[in-house]
């Protein structure tokens, strides 16, 4: 079953007070570093024509072209070279060296992704069909294990996320059929590092999803997307189709009668026309949320009612002219509630709806409770129905079972999201929450929990038309957003204002003194090239453009 839960902030990280930032010319070390003539970093997935859609687009075009491990940086250039840039030595950084290869791919690779699961392993993509995993710990990576998915899956394949636990590797690919599909591969480590495929997994959706995290421990799945994913294959567990709950049927009684009903704020009123001038033996049975009702001996209806009535206030009369016509008057239970159709299962005669003007009222002391409705639902037509094809989910699978373990409607923008740990950052009002995905270990743990509040970044980062990238380091102390190009803005979450020199800062208009305060800064990269990667830390930022690498001192 499975387990709703909501986005619930932690009051103590929401500042209501948050006064803004402050934009400063306080200059930050900038550095650079010029790559040779013959490098340059590769570009986006080719998409066909077939694939320009929205799905191709939002799954393969302006991804991060920049990783991280050990503290040195990596990128993928166009010839499907590897390339590292050292930061890990001492020296300076307006004196680094040259990227050198550190993997030469093949060359049919498409576009490369690729994923670090620990200090010394990588799965890397090829971007059609194959996955390599290569051992990092030598200047010269060294191929562990290769495995071509080419009849699983349809190129282009992007690399999404990957996990190493307990002697296993998880590792998601992602790729567009006719549907969004999730391709989910477990390898085992055997005793004397061999590496073998031991399971695959498929998932399948209508479109491609914002967010999907592995959980550490290997035993779930988080995806974030519009609509709904199910899982269609497991070569270990058949998938079995989910049952649907059986739906209440009504039974039609053929028969020349029929009957018309209304409604009122507090009642619904059913009139039965016998046609027939002769006297007739009428028998009415009103139950708490049922109703039976027969003519000589003729069941009419015999049905579950839509919602529960008050037997107590129920009554029924027959009119006693040619007309010879039954009348019942049901007494809402939950007054105010508009019924939608009578009955929801059972047998009946056919019916028809008797529209009425439904008079406004005034509060009184005997309807006090009573809910005035903008409109009459029984005017409500199919098309009218709400849909959620559109709502966007957070959903946890269970591996093994292939049920939803926990799912919450997101019902605010999704800022951003990273990988390492997985997190979402959710706009809530103007600020951005910081949403942590957590490993299910019990069945009381949260699976994810509001970490940080990034102030105001919410309403900050819709100004910004032409963002591309949005990141935030690992101790949530600035938010940062690139642009395209050339531009990037970045927003220092509140310092005490004691470390600034010189005397004690004061409101202008209030006199009150400023314990804290919140600085912007907009920088200009003196590259004009797009923007092609972005990785923040603690102490610094890299940015990655097609022929040179910056970074910025925080």
């Amino acid at each position: 079953m499975t387990d709703w839960r909501e986005f619930r902030p932690q009051p103590k990280l929401l500042h209501s007070n948050f006064d803004g930032y402050r934009l400063t010319l306080d200059p930050l070390a900038h550095y650079s570093l010029k790559f040779d003539a013959n490098v340059h970093v590769q570009k986006g997935f080719e998409l066909d024509n077939d694939l320009y859609t929205f799905n191709g687009i939002k799954g393969f075009k302006s991804l991060n072209q920049l990783y991280m491990n050990n503290n040195n940086i990596y990128f993928v250039d166009q010839t499907h070279s590897i390339r590292q840039v050292d930061l890990s030595t001492d020296q300076s950084l307006s004196h680094l060296q040259q990227p050198f290869s550190v993997y030469q791919l093949p060359k049919t690779t498409m576009n490369t992704s690729m994923l670090f699961v620990n200090e010394s392993l990588v799965f890397v993509c090829d971007g059609r069909s194959k996955l390599f995993l290569l051992n990092t710990t030598a200047n010269k990576w060294k191929l562990l294990h290769e495995e071509d998915f080419d009849e699983s899956v349809t190129s282009p394949v992007r690399l999404i996320h990957a996990v190493c636990r307990e002697g296993y590797l998880h590792a998601v690919l992602g790729f567009i059929q006719t549907e969004c599909q999730l391709l989910w591969v477990t390898f085992s480590i055997g005793s004397s590092n061999e590496i073998q495929l031991t399971r695959r997994r498929t998932l399948s959706g209508k479109k491609w999803p914002d967010f999907v995290a592995l959980e550490l421990n290997g035993q779930g799945l988080y995806i974030a997307a519009e609509g709904s994913y199910k899982f269609v294959f497991d070569s270990q567990i058949e998938v079995k189709a989910e049952q649907v709950p059986k739906q209440p049927v009504m039974e039609k009684i053929e028969s020349p009668i029929h009957y018309i009903w209304s409604q009122t704020y507090t009642t619904i009123e059913i009139e039965i026309d016998s046609n027939s001038n002769d006297s007739q033996q009428w028998s009415v049975n009103i139950e708490a949320d049922r109703l039976k009702c027969s003519l000589n001996d003729t069941v009419l209806i015999d049905a579950k009612l839509y919602d529960k009535i008050d037997t107590k206030e129920s009554s029924y009369t027959v009119t006693k002219d040619k007309t010879n016509q039954m009348n019942i008057t049901l007494h809402k239970a939950n007054v105010g509630l508009f019924w939608s159709e009578t009955f929801k299962e059972g047998q009946s005669i056919s019916g028809d709806i008797k529209m009425v003007n439904i008079p406004e009222t005034t509060t009184t002391a005997d309807d006090d409770d009573e809910i005035k409705q903008p409109y009459n639902s029984q005017q409500l037509e199919e098309c009218d129905q709400y849909s959620n094809e559109n709502d966007t989910y957070l959903v946890r699978f269970d591996g093994d079972t292939h049920r939803t373990t926990h799912q919450a409607l997101i019902c605010n923008q999704i800022l951003f999201t990273k990988l390492d740990p997985p997190l979402l950052c959710i706009r809530h009002d103007v600020d951005g929450l910081i949403w942590q995905i957590n490993s299910i270990t019990s069945d009381n743990q949260a699976p994810w929990s509001h970490e940080a509040t990034l102030n105001a970044f919410g309403y900050v980062q819709a100004s910004k038309q032409n963002r591309k990238f949005l990141s935030t380091p690992p101790d949530y102390s600035y938010a940062l957003i690139s642009d395209v190009s050339t531009h990037l803005y970045l927003y220092k979450q509140e310092s005490p204002t004691s470390n600034l020199p010189g005397s004690s800062l004061r409101n202008r208009k209030t006199g009150k003194l400023v314990e804290s305060v919140a600085k912007q800064h907009m920088i200009s990269l003196e590259n004009h090239n797009e923007i092609l990667g972005l990785l923040t830390t603690n102490e610094r930022t890299y940015i990655l453009t097609d022929d040179q690498l910056f970074i910025i001192a925080i």
